[in-house]
């Protein structure tokens, strides 16, 4: 499959509804820079490349694939009807059609979406994990006299840091009763407690689906961050630029780290994968403490991958080039 022609179907999201006319005139635009930089990677590996936006139906998108029927979609929706629940079922919709698709399976999808199952399931794996407490809605927590503190309070299910900010560290039950409570009004979601492991950050990036190819750990640094302030990606921490500058936020190799950890770091990641079903392509967020012990924060499937993202830049710390990892993707699938 990588020598032939492929005929691939781009499938991405909207924000809003968008004529398929307008497509080639947007990737010309620097809010679709990555887009066209993926479009033209396809088409220098030789394969024929059309564009799909989803946004609020599905019939469309069902109408193409039943009529013009691609080889292979190139699967960067993350939402079907402008709601993220809805990820896993347009890959599920693609293997009820008989269509090859890049990136991870519904199930995959839909068990690292909830942080309290996948960290059921890395634990029964004995993949390391901070303790957690899921707070449902339904039936939230009345104390949390047994918990350690401080703790760390986020919604369970949403992506993207969002619903993360500076008080969702939280040093005292209450201080966490409270983060809880308004995670469930003001965002309408359950939310997860768990033990806040102080220590660094760090990505791998995993590319596989038997065998895993894992890459060097990013790590992301505080630059501008007093000593000793607790450190960790909240939502302005990761898409609001002029606080990332005001904080020296950003992210690099991960230095300072003896090869029997990086080793370790590197089998942890790929055992993460492995247990949550990901395949094609995912990265690992982990956090170090300073004695070495490490922790699987979170899985992510089909995670960003502009030129300029930690997957992209981790692989070409191990020789692939853009070209080359797309390439892999697209044979993976």
């Amino acid at each position: 499959m990588g020598t032939r022609q492929l005929n691939i179907l781009l499938l991405f999201d909207l924000s809003k509804k968008i004529d398929p006319s307008e497509y080639p005139e947007l990737l010309k635009t620097e809010g679709w820079k990555d887009d066209a930089r993926l479009v033209h990677a396809l088409k220098r590996l030789g394969h024929k490349v059309r564009l799909f936006g989803l946004f609020d139906e599905i019939a469309p998108l069902m109408r193409e694939l039943a009529e013009n029927p691609p080889d292979m979609v190139f699967n960067l929706s993350e939402a079907a009807h402008n709601d993220r629940r809805f990820e896993p079922h347009v890959v599920a919709l693609l293997e009820l059609m008989g269509i090859r698709y890049t990136g991870a399976g519904p199930d995959a999808l839909m068990i690292s979406k909830d942080k309290g199952l996948s960290k059921k399931i890395l634990s029964y794996h004995r993949i390391p994990v901070p303790k957690f407490v899921i707070a449902s809605r339904t039936k939230p927590p009345k104390n949390l006299r047994r918990f350690q503190f401080p703790a760390f309070v986020k919604p369970l299910r949403l992506e993207a840091s969002e619903g993360i900010s500076q008080v969702s560290l939280a040093t005292t039950e209450k201080d966490a009763l409270d983060r809880m409570r308004f995670i469930h009004e003001k965002l309408e979601t359950d939310a997860i407690i768990e033990e806040f492991i102080d220590g660094r950050e760090l990505y791998v990036g995993v590319l596989g689906n038997d065998r895993l190819t894992a890459f060097p750990p990013r790590e992301l640094f505080f630059k501008e961050m007093p000593e000793g302030e607790p450190k960790f990606a909240t939502y302005r921490a990761k898409w609001d630029d002029s606080y990332r500058e005001r904080w020296g936020i950003d992210t690099g190799p991960a230095g300072g780290i003896s090869q029997e950890l990086e080793e370790r770091i590197i089998e942890t990641s790929k055992n993460a994968y492995r247990a949550l079903g990901l395949r094609g392509y995912g990265r690992v967020d982990l956090r170090v403490k300073p004695d070495g012990e490490i922790y699987v924060i979170e899985v992510n499937p089909n995670p960003a991958i502009a030129r300029d993202d930690d997957f992209m830049l981790g692989a070409a710390k191990v020789g692939l080039d853009y070209d080359a990892v797309i390439a892999r993707i697209l044979n993976l699938a």
